[in-house]
């Protein structure tokens, strides 16, 4: 071997000799833990990361009692040398800030670094809506429903293709088990935020003034500091202006838009509850829609915002489902009158918001008994229908679920008034895509395990309802047999048959 290599090698031993060793960590010295540099880091809404750098004599581990922050390495063994831990930390989903403690901890001792988060000023708002946009109103899987299915008069026992459509509880996609956070939210209608630029903002509460060309129009306060204002609820086939303002006068957003569609869906919001962290389906009045828009077999259109249909605004057993700003968007929308259909069990004898009209008859059950053993309740339901109409005062008309009594007086109203039988099976099969409390009711866990909906035009309501309209109209048109009915079996006068017609068609 070159006698150059083997002194080499035979210093290497020597030079490991040499070099200074950690000092041992003593077990029973005492736990210190040093954080090196910022111990406060303010970050952004959007999800990122940073680094802190700390020296610890003991095992360590990094922890927190949030989870919206994540640790990278989170444990890690005793040194004298610093250690960067990387903090990752997820969007803040909220208005406000949020903060938490990243606590480090070596044996006894402990270290904190406080992290700050700010607000997500977007938090909770709709898919932006600019000036000009053309703007879809109802829920698109009610709109490929209503615009696909064509049912002929008559057929109301052969068959249903609601089932075709996603966006109802059919016990494949939804189940028992996940309607609560699983559903598509078929039966709300679209939402849309309008924003304006943070740098125009002023103090105080702001403005929404909303019109359309149907001589409507709405003003909503905007709370202080937000940075947009949703707006839902739309009319089809319409044409808006919108305007913020604050409260000096200064415009700080304004313009224009269109809609499309064919159903005027309507939704009021509650109060969403939790579980498990979970945000839970179903708060807010659901199931509800307009019974305008729809053409007559004398090419004649119903009016909106006159007549609404709906799942149940208040309840004894709770507060809900309409909370503080539900309330205020029933008056916004202009409902001025509430008739609720509901039996003894659940009746309400008080408006679910302060100053609507109201009319409570009790009827304990819908289709063909509600028209025949409840003639008499039929008639005031209908004529407080009709006088609600006449003093401009738009009416919400619900049992607990807006199906069966409910869809009983909607078959007879749209029939009244002329629609198409056929299209009318359509409208009451919309409650397909309410979620479970409405298109199916929680007490049938038992009889419906699958579970599916199971009132559509060919089970209960309708089929009883329809044929006892069509045998009453011999051989004349629907409508003929709903006027019958009214004028014969509820004893409804002419006069408020004629006056619902004159008030409600165009």
């Amino acid at each position: 071997m070159n006698k150059r290599l083997l002194a080499f090698f035979c210093i290497i031993p020597l030079l490991a000799c040499c070099q200074p060793k950690p000092a041992p960590i003593d077990d029973n010295t005492k736990a210190e833990v040093a954080i090196n540099g910022d111990k406060e880091f303010h970050v952004g809404c959007e999800q990122g990361s940073f680094s802190i750098s700390f020296t610890s004599n003991k095992d360590w581990t990094v922890t927190s009692d949030d989870d919206w922050v994540q640790f990278d390495p989170a444990s890690g063994k005793a040194s004298g040398s610093p250690v960067t831990v990387t903090v990752s930390y997820t969007r803040n989903p909220y208005v406000g800030e949020r903060d938490t403690y990243v606590v480090v901890s070596g044996g006894d001792a402990k270290g904190l670094v406080q992290v700050f988060q700010d607000g997500d000023p977007y938090a909770g708002a709709a898919p932006e809506l600019k000036s000009g946009d053309v703007l879809q109103a109802n829920s698109p899987l009610v709109e490929k429903f209503l615009t696909e299915v064509d049912y002929p008069d008559k057929t109301c026992k052969e068959y249903t293709k609601v089932f075709d459509y996603y966006g109802g509880f059919d016990g494949k996609n939804l189940t028992w088990a996940n309607w609560e956070t699983d559903w598509p939210d078929g039966d709300k209608p679209q939402s849309y935020s309008i924003r304006w630029k943070p740098e125009d903002m002023e103090s105080g509460k702001m403005m929404l003034h909303l019109e359309d060309e149907l001589a409507w129009s709405g003003d909503m306060e905007i709370k202080a500091g937000a940075r947009y204002v949703n707006i839902t609820n739309l009319v089809p086939n319409d044409k808006y202006t919108y305007r913020v303002t604050t409260a000096g006068g200064k415009v700080l957003a304004q313009g224009s838009f269109t809609t499309k569609g064919c159903l005027h869906q309507v939704f009021f919001h509650g109060k969403v509850q939790k579980r498990g962290g979970v945000e839970l389906k179903g708060s807010g009045a659901r199931n509800a829609r307009d019974l305008g828009g729809w053409t007559t077999l004398d090419g004649k259109k119903i009016k909106y915002r006159k007549v609404y249909r709906g799942g149940r605004l208040n309840e004894k057993w709770s507060p809900y489902p309409l909370d503080e700003q539900g309330q205020k968007e029933v008056l916004f929308e202009g409902i001025g009158a509430q008739l609720d259909l509901r039996g003894n069990s659940d009746v309400m004898f008080e408006p679910a918001v302060e100053g609507l009209d109201h009319c409570a008859p009790v009827i304990e059950q819908g289709g063909k008994t509600m028209l025949v053993n409840d003639a008499a309740k039929t008639k005031e339901c209908f004529e407080f229908v009709v006088n609600s109409v006449r003093k401009g005062k738009p009416v919400y008309f619900h049992c607990s679920l807006g199906r069966d009594r409910t869809g009983t007086l909607d078959i007879l109203l749209l029939g009244l008034l002329g629609v198409r039988e056929g299209v009318i099976a359509k409208e009451y099969e919309v409650t397909y895509f309410a979620p479970v409390g409405y298109s199916v009711s929680i007490s049938d866990q038992k009889s419906n395990p699958t579970p599916v909906f199971k009132n559509t035009r060919m089970a209960w309501v309708y089929s009883d309802v329809v044929p006892y309209f069509w045998e009453l109209a011999g051989d004349g048109t629907f409508a003929q047999g709903v006027e019958k009915y009214l004028l014969t079996v509820a004893k409804v006068s002419q006069k408020d048959i004629d006056d619902f017609r004159s008030l409600m068609l165009e």
